[in-house]
């Protein structure tokens, strides 16, 4: 039995071996193929979302484009959401996340990050001029949010007395609920406020409790020092020409926090 457990041992620390090298060697493939794989969140209006051509559009596919354009790459897209996006990079099948992803301790024990790219603050906001200016006017009321996202954390974390939380499967389809009628108050980033209203000029929203914030970062597997020198480096050079401050305002209309400017340069 002993020799069997032993025989088994090695036989999982060889697998586990060969994983980590062949995970080692994502850059050198993506430089020998010319093919990035990505897995991007079509769901997340105005982060990345398919236009009405069905053209992939927004912040997340503009940064993901030229970054490959930059590189001389193709992008091979898998689609994604909050549930998945994680197991897909660290089962191989995608090279580099990008899709709004929150840079987090929990997700850091998991996966490797780039420096900040984007980020948000998060609020729960709804209608101008209902009076709520406190977590206690909320009491009563229903809030939407994304489930599983950062702000499903915040909110919940927030425990407001009274206010009653529907979780939507994605970020897409909480959005539509407020843009229908269906609720009037939404846990999200404050940018994705302009957003709505764009699509529909008759709702007016504002923040009315910030819950929190978080930056934004390219996700990839731990253990590739190397992939991850070579996109922090394209990071930190498109943050101190502007070029990613400018994509960002074009999307969201506000601009780049400035805390997310100052971890990606270190300035």
């Amino acid at each position: 039995m002993a020799f069997k457990r032993l025989l088994v041992a090695c036989a999982l620390a060889m697998a586990t071996l060969g994983s980590v090298a062949a995970h080692a060697q994502t850059l050198d493939r993506i430089k020998s193929t010319g093919t990035l794989r990505i897995a991007l969140d079509p769901n997340v209006p105005p982060w990345s979302y398919k236009d009405e051509n069905l053209h992939y559009a927004g912040y997340e596919w503009m940064v993901a484009d030229k970054f490959a354009k930059d590189h001389d790459l193709k992008l091979e897209v898998t689609e994604t959401n909050g549930a998945n996006r994680i197991p897909l990079l660290v089962t191989g099948r995608v090279d580099l996340v990008f899709a709004a992803m929150t840079i987090t301790d929990e997700r850091k024990k998991t996966i490797d990050f780039s420096l900040p790219y984007g980020g948000t603050e998060i609020a729960i906001s709804g209608p101008v001029g209902d009076g709520v200016t406190s977590a206690e006017g909320l009491n009563g009321k229903r809030v939407g949010v994304a489930r599983g996202a950062l702000q499903d954390t915040l909110v919940t974390a927030a425990d407001i007395p009274g206010l009653e939380i529907v979780r939507f499967e994605d970020e897409s389809t909480a959005i539509t609920a407020v843009l229908s009628g269906q609720l009037n108050y939404i846990a999200q980033a404050t940018s994705v406020n302009t957003t709505i209203m764009k699509r529909n000029p008759s709702i007016k929203i504002e923040p009315k409790v910030v819950l929190g914030g978080g930056m934004h970062g390219i996700g990839m597997r731990k253990g590739e020092a190397d992939l991850k020198s070579w996109v922090d480096e394209w990071v930190r050079q498109n943050m101190e020409n502007g070029e990613l401050q400018k994509m960002y305002v074009e999307v969201h209309g506000v601009p780049m926090p400035e805390q997310v400017v100052a971890a990606a340069t270190g300035k």
